[in-house]
């Protein structure tokens, strides 16, 4: 179970622990503009065929200070 935090990304370890997960690295990544209608999960849903990878579009773009506060013209890193 993943929790979102604007700071940091945080997970459940094993015994249900809290643990910091590191980001994505930066550097494997493709561009996206996003359309109307879309939010990360959406997005997420589309190109890798799951909803739980949205974290990893959040990590790479910290210009997303809310996960479904992205507006249509926004151009987004995806992970690749």
């Amino acid at each position: 179970m993943a929790i979102y935090s604007s700071s940091a990304r945080y997970s459940l370890n094993e015994s249900g622990q809290e643990a910091f997960r590191s980001p994505v690295g930066k550097s494997n990544y493709r561009m996206y503009t996003v359309v109307a209608g879309d939010t990360l999960e959406s997005i997420s849903a589309r190109l890798f065929g799951t909803t739980e990878r949205y974290w990893e579009i959040a990590d790479l773009n910290p210009q997303i200070k809310f996960p479904l506060d992205i507006s249509p013209g926004t151009v987004l890193r995806i992970p690749t």
